[in-house]
């Protein structure tokens, strides 16, 4: 396959990449908690291409994998009094598919028949021993102080567990806003908690949109080559014929 060909089909491949990523970012405007992504590109020449008439390195571009931002979204009060914002760093823990822990900034969280702290997708919030959280109000409304202590009146019923990371960009998602370690231990809270509010997702709608229009316009440009390379290449094949 001759160069041209390459670098269009390279060229489209990471253009379709960046498209997935902003097109989630944009599917999660309204997410709470949810932090939005970059694709992360890099020049690729282990094995670069060479033309034949300039002999001078054709290098190509590849993904490497995701930046993520996790810039704090606005705060909105909701009145809830079990929606809860983490203001500063850090991450609510949750009891994940098959058990495991899991982690969020997402705290819209309800209780449940059997007075279990949940989020919206049904996995309890877990407290500073892994525990799910679990308390009974008898039909008082529940304050949460800073640190995440559930009270009613002058009784703690509970604590909401908080986490930090050294390094929360290294977090990986897993779906439903939820992040996994990958073997990073937790490291010491530094935040607070904010009962009646929630944060906000940070995408920025129209960064975003205009993304997503410039990779469409890149996206036609490296068809437009592929096409144009393409015909060439069959000008050639038939005037090669004629000849013979």
């Amino acid at each position: 396959m001759d160069n041209t060909l390459m670098i269009a089909m390279q060229t489209q491949r990471v253009l379709q990449r960046r498209m997935d990523v902003t097109a989630n970012n944009l599917a999660n405007v309204s997410t709470s908690g949810f932090k939005a992504d970059s694709l992360l590109a890099e020049g690729y020449s282990a094995d670069p291409a060479r033309s034949a008439d300039k002999p001078k390195d054709i290098r190509f571009v590849r993904d490497v994998g995701l930046m993520r931002d996790l810039s704090q979204g606005v705060l909105k009060s909701t009145g809830n009094p079990l929606d809860v914002a983490i203001q500063g760093d850090g991450f609510f823990a949750v009891q994940g598919p098959n058990g495991a822990t899991h982690y969020t900034r997402d705290g819209a969280f309800q209780m449940n028949a059997a007075g279990t702290i949940v989020t919206a997708q049904g996995y309890p919030v877990l407290g500073a021993g892994g525990q799910p959280v679990t308390i009974q109000t008898e039909g008082n409304t529940p304050s949460i102080a800073a640190d995440g202590t559930i009270r009613v009146g002058e009784n703690a019923l509970g604590q909401i567990g908080l986490f930090s990371f050294a390094d929360p960009e290294a977090l990986k998602k897993v779906g439903d806003n939820l992040f996994v370690p990958d073997g990073q231990p937790t490291t010491p809270f530094t935040g607070e908690v904010v009962q009646g509010a929630l944060e906000s997702s940070n995408v920025r709608p129209v960064i975003e949109l205009t993304r997503l229009i410039e990779i469409s316009r890149a996206y036609e440009s490296a068809a437009r080559v592929l096409n144009q390379s393409q015909e060439l290449r069959q000008r050639t094949v038939d005037r090669l014929g004629r000849a013979a």
